[in-house]
């Protein structure tokens, strides 16, 4: 699939700034990747309801909650650690349809309700507005 000389010739003509700038974004990727996908387990989840804190969620207790949002309840699931919407008032479901909340993801949030769930460290925002 590949020629062994080109590959040869490619490498031997990189200069040690080339081979350094490659060096430093394998590093940087590996870095990132660690830094915001890694294993880090999360305790617990913040639940807020018309931007005000309404209930913290220990994550390793499963759990069905109601939450009252601005136009109706919203049910909010608990189970190994991560934490999603199972059923809300609004139409289009986004956040429903947005799944678990995991270390990965930030917050997610049904904006016509007005409720949200964010992760303690994943709070990297000056303000989130409905």
């Amino acid at each position: 699939m590949f020629d062994k000389e080109a590959i040869k010739y490619v490498f031997n003509s990189l200069t040690i700034a080339d081979r350094f700038i490659i060096s430093l974004a394998v590093i940087f990727t590996i870095w990132l990747y660690t830094y915001y996908w890694g294993g880090k387990t999360l305790d617990y989840a913040v639940i807020l309801s018309a931007n005000q804190v309404t209930q913290t969620i220990d994550l390793h207790r499963s759990q069905q909650i109601i939450i009252q949002g601005s136009i109706g309840e919203s049910k909010i699931e608990v189970m190994n650690g991560k934490i999603r919407f199972i059923k809300s008032p609004c139409k289009q479901q986004y956040c429903v349809h947005a799944g678990w909340l995991t270390n990965n993801k930030s917050f997610i949030t049904c904006l016509p309700n007005r409720v949200s769930i964010e992760l303690p460290h994943a709070n990297k925002f000056d303000s989130i507005s409905y």
